[in-house]
């Protein structure tokens, strides 16, 4: 294989880490609030996207999220969790944000759905390479 650095190719064992960790913190961060919190504001939010009942939706949502983000922290059926936060993520892309733009920002004064995008991507990627080094999916 042609690489710049072929020297890195003897870590591409870790990258998987690099990504779980990277997710799993994002997905701690979104779902513990989520979890923690009150849920009427975002179980009416839900329902107004007509995701019912409203409640049932917010409890499953944030556990997934926090659940998830620790499984893939830990490396704990890491694909699994890459697969369960990535149908979350592709009901996102295409229900939720249908109709913003792809980019947002200034010109277009919303946030747009590059970010969710990117994460989703991500999740594919774990599901297809598994979790890496230093997983407690992997054999003793």
């Amino acid at each position: 294989m042609l690489s710049l650095f072929p020297q890195l190719l003897d870590f591409q064992f870790y990258a998987p880490l690099l990504l779980r960790i990277a997710l799993g913190v994002i997905f701690l961060a979104h779902g513990w609030p989520k979890l923690a919190g009150d849920k009427a504001q975002f179980a009416g939010w839900l329902e107004s996207m007509k995701f019912k009942p409203g409640k049932f939706w917010a409890w499953l949502v944030a556990l997934i999220e926090f659940l998830g983000g620790i499984a893939l922290i830990v490396g704990f059926w890491t694909q699994l969790a890459a697969l369960v936060l990535a149908v979350q993520f592709l009901v996102i892309l295409l229900w939720i944000q249908r109709g913003k733009p792809f980019i947002g920002g200034p010109p277009a004064g919303e946030a747009g759905r590059e970010f969710d995008f990117l994460i989703f991507v991500a999740l594919l990627a774990l599901l297809v390479l598994g979790p890496g080094a230093w997983a407690l999916d992997l054999p003793l």
